[in-house]
């Protein structure tokens, strides 16, 4: 039976790209699908036949992330995605009141809003995790607790937070909010784009988690395509996503540490640094904003990379060893694990140094437990089902509804 589906995003490519090609599957079985969105991802989601409602993002969508947040932006976090859920919202109820969805499918980061809608339709809720799931046993925020500034819970944005998300809910004839709705808590269906196996505590997650792994494999569902010089040189890729890459001295250690290796280096700088102020590159170098990362992913040896979840699993999934240099706080609890599970090698964001990453791509190219493991986990994010397996679960969950 055709199912009415809307779809709350996050304004992030790390958050989008994970459900387009899921968005794209629903639309392929019959069922119409709403999605949610800003006008920056509004051509990504019309092509994947979702119909398109845009709402106005408090968020640039070209911004560029520090590396590093004091205590007051951290406390002014809640607020300003609070800000951004009551435009969701706003825009959901505009377009969705006289036509209201069989299920809202939110992104983690849309939990306001979707908990509302949900409650104020009388209609059931999915949430849609890109990045390592969190229950009771495990939480990255609680595991990097004591690495955050410390923030005063009488901080005034804290307090305005928690007064606006009463007025929120009250506003929408709800109650007020308890620890559920300001923290999260699990739908009777969420949908992880993570391996189980990379999954810290995967065992202490019910039926109610579904771990998916990457969405969209190498060479697959991406714009672009990419294919490596004739020989058989092994290729590096070097990316740092889309909010941490405004890195102009890393890309600048990245060229001292590579530029004598046997490598064809593809290199992407992000928006917010022109590959031309670099200095003179290699032949044997590509340099660009942006590049097609999965298509890349499918010919390399070796991914230097920011950890975003989203790049990690790619990175897996494509069978391809990680040098992770973490560009936050909270990217690092992913190098970290990449580390554990020996899928590669983490260097510290501020021990980055010509040096380090040199011997950190020779070991993550030449050891041999490493690839072994990486093809191990390669194998996992395969079996999890990707677009297809979230698609499926989406759909017997809405026909349940």
């Amino acid at each position: 039976m055709t199912k009415h589906i809307a779809v709350l995003g996050a304004p992030y490519h790390g958050h989008v790209n994970h459900t387009l090609p899921v968005v794209a599957d629903l639309v392929g079985r019959g069922h119409r699908v709403t999605y949610v969105t800003t006008e920056h991802f509004a051509p990504s989601v019309s092509a994947a036949r979702a119909r398109v409602v845009t709402y106005e993002s408090v968020w640039p969508a070209d911004r560029s992330v520090p590396p590093e947040m004091s205590a007051d932006e951290m406390a002014e976090g809640p607020l300003k995605m609070l800000s951004e859920n009551v435009a969701v919202t706003a825009a959901a109820e505009r377009e969705l009141a006289g036509d209201r969805p069989d299920v809202v499918v939110y992104d983690t980061l849309m939990n306001f809003s979707g908990r509302v809608l949900a409650e104020k339709w009388e209609i059931p809720a999915a949430q849609l995790i890109p990045m390592l799931a969190s229950n009771e046993h495990f939480s990255v925020l609680a595991a990097l607790a004591q690495e955050f500034p410390a923030m005063d819970p009488q901080h005034p944005a804290l307090l305005e937070f928690g007064m606006k998300l009463a007025e929120f809910r009250i506003g929408h004839g709800l109650s007020v909010p308890g620890p559920g709705d300001i923290l999260g808590v699990p739908e009777e269906l969420n949908v992880v784009f993570v391996s189980k196996e990379f999954q810290p505590a995967a065992d202490t997650f019910d039926e109610r988690y579904v771990f998916v792994g990457p969405a969209a494999t190498a060479g697959g569902g991406e714009a672009g395509s990419w294919q490596p010089p004739q020989g058989d040189t092994p290729v590096l890729l070097i990316a740092l996503g889309t909010l941490f890459n405004e890195r102009p001295d890393f890309y600048r250690a990245c060229l001292k540490a590579f530029a004598d290796l046997p490598f064809h280096v593809v290199m992407a700088t992000g928006e917010h640094v022109d590959p031309a102020d670099l200095g003179a590159v290699p032949e044997s170098w590509e340099v660009h904003r942006q590049v097609p990362q999965r298509a890349v992913l499918e010919h390399a040896a070796v991914f230097v990379t920011h950890a975003g979840i989203r790049s990690t699993m790619e990175s897996l999934a494509a069978g391809v060893p990680l040098v992770a240099v973490p560009q936050s706080v909270e990217l690092d609890f992913t190098a970290r694990r990449i580390a554990e599970l020996g899928l590669g090698v983490r260097v510290a964001r501020l021990e980055a140094s010509p040096e380090a990453l040199r011997e950190a791509v020779l070991t993550a190219a030449e050891d041999a437990g490493i690839r072994q493991r990486v093809t191990a986990m390669a194998g996992h994010a395969r079996a999890g089902g990707g677009a297809a397996a979230a698609a499926d679960a989406i759909e017997a969950y809405a026909e349940r509804a």
